[in-house]
């Protein structure tokens, strides 16, 4: 895991054992305007990316995040620095948190994709691309493994919306949207993955 410094961190979550994450999806890209599939090729943010993470940051001031993990591709890593020099905490890279590979797929246009493969991509097996099963079982043994590593802590974790939605599958058992660029999903780990939106902790 590779480190970028930030200046303080704040106290600990409460008394249990748990793990309190901040799941946010990466700012904006020329891709995502374009609507194309990006997947493990290294797109920067574009500047109403940089934008849209620098209003996030305002939203999660005061909140007692005291970490930030990114994938290693720079639009995570780079909203991640947006976000740890607002808020003020440390920026840590972590290679597994990367999207999903799409192999001959990245760089395609979505209504090129779908006008190949109409029956979809969620049980496609290309070369170079990694299977739903796949992808789902990395999302799940990284965010698993930062939940031990960081038992009784804040994290925010800034990574992709593939992974997110694979991660949504094989944690929280639900088929959902990624967040949109910049948006973010709370959960929360104590030995069972709970989602936590609007003031109410789910078990699933």
């Amino acid at each position: 895991m590779s480190t970028s410094v930030g200046q303080n961190s704040s106290v600990r979550t409460g008394q249990g054992p748990r793990t309190k994450f901040c799941l946010v999806r990466h700012g904006s890209t020329d891709w995502n305007l374009e609507n194309r599939i990006q997947g493990c090729t290294d797109t920067p943010l574009n500047q109403k990316g940089r934008e849209e993470v620098a209003l996030l940051a305002e939203s999660l001031q005061g909140q007692g995040w005291e970490f930030i993990i990114t994938s290693n591709l720079q639009r995570a890593q780079e909203s991640g620095e947006i976000l740890g020099a607002a808020l003020r905490i440390p920026v840590f890279s972590y290679r597994e948190l990367h999207e999903r590979k799409f192999g001959p797929l990245e760089g395609m246009r979505f209504d090129e994709i779908n006008a190949r493969y109409p029956e979809g991509t969620g049980r496609l097996s290309l070369p170079g691309m990694e299977t739903r099963a796949e992808i789902e079982r990395r999302a799940l043994q990284a965010m698993r493994c930062l939940a031990e590593l960081f038992r009784d802590r804040q994290i925010i974790i800034v990574t992709h919306g593939g992974f997110l939605r694979a991660f949504f599958r094989a944690g929280l058992g639900l088929e959902r949207r990624a967040p949109v660029n910049a948006g973010k999903v709370e959960v929360e780990w104590d030995g069972a993955w709970r989602l936590i939106e609007g003031g109410e902790n789910n078990e699933l």
